[in-house]
């Protein structure tokens, strides 16, 4: 117990170090990625040894890639929300972060020994799933899958079928006069349905009726009934139209 106590004010000790370093106009760039990387091991040593003392803030420092790019890396606006983190079964509520959809990261705003605010990334083997301004996001290793399948989607629908959206942002290494920096792509969503263990795409509403192939009268007709347009759907319209989909007879 001792041993952790100590450890535990070593650690916050080192993040207020490290928070320090970068803030340091005249400190090489390399120096402060190396001395993440050391913190990160130490960090992986003492956890393997005594567990993490601290469920939530058992991740790394946060330094932003390209932070002067135009647009920017992450889900929605680029501001600190409000939500949930379930981490390893355990739910935090009312926690202020942030996800990068670019790296497939979720973000949040811890303190350091003196109270200053610090952007730590979690570690995503840890964390089951979040909820941020209304959009539930899960693991995807809570799904089972038999590929290899990693990092967080949107859960649309869960119960006799399982619908989900991965979103992504790519950083576009295009620069010109006017933008020295890169820029950010815009937000990207791809939709997919779990079958037989496994993730199938169905990017458009004709991929979308013929997986419901048996049932796609029906299926029509609500889509048309709803005015649904399958490309740019809601949540709530997409996650009523699996509903409906889920609740059909099996045709034979």
């Amino acid at each position: 117990m001792l041993v952790k106590i100590i450890f535990n004010v070593f650690q916050k000790c080192i993040r207020s170090f490290i928070s320090f370093l970068i803030l340091i106009p005249g400190l090489a760039f390399s120096q402060s990625i190396t001395t993440l990387s050391t913190f990160g091991k130490v960090m992986d040593v003492v956890h393997k040894a005594y567990g993490p003392d601290d469920l939530l803030v058992n991740g790394s420092l946060y330094v932003p890639d390209h932070l002067k790019a135009e647009g920017n890396p992450y889900f929605q606006e680029e501001k600190w929300a409000h939500g949930k983190i379930v981490i390893i079964g355990k739910s935090f509520e009312n926690i202020e972060f942030i996800y990068n959809i670019e790296t497939d990261k979720v973000i949040i705003q811890s303190n350091d020994i003196l109270q200053n605010k610090m952007a730590v990334i979690l570690n995503r083997d840890f964390v089951d799933a979040f909820y941020i301004d209304g959009h539930d996001f899960i693991n995807l290793d809570q799904l089972n899958l038999a590929n290899s399948e990693k990092g967080f989607a949107e859960l649309i629908y869960r119960s006799g079928l399982t619908f989900i959206v991965k979103h992504k942002k790519d950083f576009l290494k295009q620069y010109s006069q006017s933008n020295q920096f890169g820029s950010y792509s815009k937000l990207k969503s791809e939709k997919f349905i779990q079958s037989n263990g496994q993730l199938k795409k169905l990017p458009t509403r004709k991929s979308f009726l013929d997986y419901f192939k048996p049932n796609r009268s029906q299926i029509k007709k609500y889509i048309r009934t709803n005015k649904i347009r399958y490309k740019t759907a809601s949540k709530q319209e997409l996650s009523g139209l699996l509903k409906f989909c889920d609740e059909l007879p099996e045709e034979k």
